[in-house]
């Protein structure tokens, strides 16, 4: 994450977007989004055996739920 302030003092900030659970029992991957309140809600999007799949989903964002 970027700095909040450019000085030579300055603190990265790090804060979750997304949460990936894994499923055992069907070998899938259901993707999370965090709202304004901290709290995490299964993203619209099925659970797929592809990690990649949702991580490229993350990326582009398509409804700002991520990224803003």
């Amino acid at each position: 994450a970027p700095k909040w302030d450019s000085g030579p003092d300055a603190e990265w900030v790090s804060s979750p977007v997304a949460r990936l659970r894994y499923t055992k029992r069907t070998g899938t991957w259901s993707l999370y989004w965090r709202d304004g309140n901290l709290e995490f809600h299964q993203y619209d999007l099925p659970p797929s055996p592809r990690v990649q799949y949702l991580l490229d989903e993350i990326d582009a964002d398509p409804d700002a739920v991520f990224w803003g």
